[in-house]
């Protein structure tokens, strides 16, 4: 198999809040919520049923009818079609949707989500026929971003914090935490999180929830390994500094902590020749 063009990879990162997707030439990310409601006569006399995904989704909250489905829950695919539809979605963001029979899809999964791998396969495979499509730990693109291949990535999302130790990027141990930036935020609020700011208990109670068990997950292991932290909760302000407190090593702070994951998982996709550092970093997850 020879290096896969660049052009035709592209990479999704979906969380229970937001979807973040990567691709050659751009990256996007919006909240991923499916929502589907009937128009009033008044709007369509023929009552027809809207769909909408990301911020038109949540925008359709103001109708009294309008039901809102989260694709992502706890880290399991929560509702297939909801799923179908922001993987759609981001695709056509980024301006890939006319060609998608050449693309290659990689996808990420929370570690403790192993058992959805192959049904997530098989209903990209159905639903979006990609030429290819790959779904790997999320949590190691976190590694490929920073440029490393070994360490433990604690990854704090909207919905959970997953906690993986890799070794020459192969998955050694991980946990799911089911504490993580839902914990600051009530329902939708953490879409506007720069308006909506976290009450100071609340971050000190979840870094010492988050502190409590990256130490217990590092008595398990065999040796040492330096902690990345990465995910939305990274920028939530307060968060790093407080959970810094807590923890005797040196947290290193991915670069672009939101992308990082989908960011490595484009690497990675772009790295599929049997020679490659990429295709062995996948066969470690086979």
């Amino acid at each position: 198999m020879a290096y896969e063009n660049s052009d035709h990879v592209v990479a999704i990162d979906a969380g229970t809040g937001f979807v973040k997707c990567v691709c050659a030439h751009m990256r996007v990310s919006f909240p991923s919520v499916y929502g589907v409601r009937k128009m009033t006569r008044w709007e369509d006399p023929k009552e027809k049923t809207v769909e909408a995904v990301g911020y038109e989704a949540v925008g359709m909250s103001i109708y009294p009818d309008a039901v809102l489905v989260r694709a992502i829950l706890e880290g399991q695919v929560a509702d297939e079609r909801a799923f179908v539809a922001i993987a759609k979605e981001s695709i056509k963001r980024l301006g890939c949707e006319d060609r998608v029979s050449s693309l290659v899809l990689v996808m990420g999964l929370p570690y403790g989500a192993s058992k959805q791998r192959h049904y997530l396969e098989k209903l990209a495979e159905r639903s979006l026929r990609p030429r290819r499509i790959l779904v790997i730990p999320q949590s190691i693109g976190t590694l490929l971003s920073e440029d490393v291949k070994t360490g433990i990535v604690m990854s704090i999302g909207q919905g959970t914090t997953e906690i993986v130790a890799f070794d020459e990027l192969k998955p050694i141990a991980g946990v799911s935490i089911p504490q993580a930036c839902d914990y600051l935020y009530d329902d939708l609020s953490y879409i506007e999180h720069e308006r909506n700011v976290p009450d100071r208990k609340k971050i000190d109670l979840l870094t010492t929830i988050l502190a409590n068990g990256l130490a217990v997950f590092r008595t398990k292991l065999r040796k040492e390994y330096a902690p990345y932290l990465s995910g939305g909760g990274a920028l939530v302000d307060g968060l790093c500094e407080s959970l810094q407190s807590k923890v005797p090593d040196t947290l290193k702070v991915a670069r672009d902590p939101v992308y990082s994951n989908a960011a490595g998982l484009y690497k990675l996709g772009t790295m599929t020749s049997s020679s490659t550092a990429g295709q062995q970093a996948i066969s470690r997850q086979q």
